[in-house]
């Protein structure tokens, strides 16, 4: 309970403070201060953040988790969060963590907000090989991101620890998505894929 009360009000935080982006219709990575690395640190595993700006076209933002299993998409969103958008230009802010519990489970939360309020959802996944495993993440390597259907944030991956195992990041063609770009996913025993969608 406490790390999700420390992701809520570091949520709020960051829209306050790091809504930085000037240019509408994008998404952003911003620098966060130590005082906010420090509260995502010790509130989850791996933590993402995002700001974006938007006119008022824009309606409603999704965000979702895909699972891939060497490579196979596991059928549904491990997690998924709708939120309708105020209507008119706002910045906003996106929060995206996971943190790895004891029971070898990993908590997937995620939250959205702008200056309308805030909209969270949290998931735990059983992953039972977690022990034996390192973790891998990255974020979408392209600056000022236009918002559109089916964005490509980050990817988080779960892989062994034994000899020959990958041991990089998802590349710059992955995030691009260029013709087959999801066949890089065989490499990794597990990987969890964010995306969003701002719809008009």
């Amino acid at each position: 309970m406490k790390k999700w009360m420390s992701i809520t009000i570091l949520s709020c935080l960051l829209f306050l403070t790091a809504c930085a982006a000037t240019d509408t219709n994008k998404l952003t990575i911003p620098e966060l201060t130590d005082r906010e690395n420090q509260i995502l640190e010790t509130a989850a595993n791996t933590a993402l953040v995002f700001d974006y700006t938007a006119d008022q076209n824009y309606k409603k933002v999704t965000l979702w988790v895909e699972k891939y299993e060497e490579g196979k998409k596991v059928a549904e969103p491990i997690s998924e969060l709708s939120t309708p958008m105020p209507g008119e230009s706002t910045k906003g802010s996106i929060v995206f963590t996971v943190t790895q519990t004891l029971e070898e489970q990993l908590l997937f939360s995620a939250s959205v907000s702008d200056a309308k309020g805030a909209a969270s959802v949290s998931n735990q996944e059983e992953l039972k090989t977690l022990k034996d495993m390192a973790t891998l993440f990255n974020t979408n390597p392209q600056e000022g991101l236009l918002l559109s259907d089916n964005m490509l944030l980050a990817g988080i991956i779960y892989t062994s620890t034994t000899e020959g195992s990958p041991t990089s990041a998802l590349s710059s063609d992955f995030y691009e998505q260029k013709e087959g770009y999801l066949d890089e996913l065989k490499e990794y025993d597990v990987v969890y894929v964010l995306r969003a969608s701002f719809e008009k």
